[in-house]
């Protein structure tokens, strides 16, 4: 009769605290915060994350809200859009 010997080894693994990454790639739309016209109804961002329903932001990107978009850099194209309506 052979014998097996099994032998559990113990994996340690070192954590750190590490701050949220905010270097998302600002040409991703989805990894940017946008900005909505919101004086059409149809773009109203506190509605639409109760509802469910899609906004469409100044860049032409179209979503449906879940959450803030805080750490997120703001889209580029949102905020040349956004100098544009308010010049």
């Amino acid at each position: 009769m052979t014998r097996t010997t099994l032998s559990t080894e113990t994996l340690t693994e070192t954590l750190t605290e590490t701050e949220p990454d905010t270097n998302l790639d600002a040409a991703s739309p989805g990894d940017c915060a946008h900005i909505v016209d919101q004086r059409d109804p149809a773009n109203d961002v506190a509605t639409a994350i109760i509802e469910g329903r899609e906004v469409t932001a100044l860049c032409g990107y179209k979503w449906i809200p879940y959450r803030e978009p805080n750490g997120r850099p703001v889209c580029e194209a949102c905020v040349e859009a956004y100098g544009r309506i308010n010049a």
